[in-house]
C-alpha cells in the first residue's frame, strides 16, 4: 500500500505542462482558465512548474534560468530578528496558503514575487532556492509549505 502511494506522488510530481488563457472580464476582474469563454480576446501562454506533493513547494524553473539581472549583486540577504518575507510566484497555491497562515496569526511579512520582480529572483537565487514559498524569519529559511511544519518554523523563529 506504501509504495503504491509513493509511487503515485512521484508521478504526481512530474514535470506538468498546459495552455493558460488569461483574460480580463467586465468588472475588470482577471481570470485564468484552461479554455477561454467564447468571444473574449485573451492571451495564451505556457503554464510550467512542478509541484512536489512531498514537501509542499512548486518549482520555479522557468524564473531561474538565465544570468542574474545586469548591474545586481547576488548576496543572500536575510530580514532583521522579528521580520518575515516569503519569495512567491502569483500562480503558487502553495504560497496563498503561506500566506494566508501568515494573515491569521497576525504576523506582518513582506511578500517577494520572484516573477514580478528581477531584484527578487536574483536574492532568491542566492538564497538557493528552487521552489517557492520560501520563507525566511530571521536567521531562520524554510522552502515549501505545510501547516505542521510552517507552525514548527514560526515557533523556533520566535513568532
Amino acid at each position: 500500500m506504501r509504495l503504491a502511494a509513493l509511487l503515485l506522488a512521484a508521478c504526481i510530481a512530474l514535470p506538468a505542462a498546459a495552455q493558460v488563457h488569461k483574460w480580463i472580464d467586465d468588472q475588470g476582474r482577471v481570470h485564468y482558465g484552461d479554455r477561454p469563454p467564447a468571444g473574449k480576446d485573451v492571451k495564451t501562454s505556457e503554464l510550467r512548474g512542478t509541484v512536489s506533493v512531498a514537501d509542499g513547494m512548486t518549482v520555479v524553473h522557468e524564473f531561474l534560468k538565465g544570468p542574474p539581472a545586469k548591474n545586481r549583486r547576488a548576496a543572500a540577504p536575510m530580514p532583521n530578528q522579528g521580520e518575515v518575507w516569503i519569495y512567491t510566484t502569483p500562480r503558487c497555491g502553495y504560497c496563498r496558503r503561506a500566506k494566508e497562515h501568515m494573515r491569521l496569526k497576525g504576523i506582518p511579512f513582506l511578500e517577494k514575487d520572484i516573477q514580478d520582480s528581477p531584484g527578487y529572483r536574483d536574492e532568491f537565487r542566492a538564497l538557493g532556492g528552487k521552489g517557492v514559498p520560501l520563507t525566511l524569519a530571521g536567521s531562520s529559511k524554510m522552502a515549501g509549505y505545510s501547516e505542521e511544519r510552517y507552525e514548527q518554523f514560526l515557533k523556533a523563529a520566535g513568532l
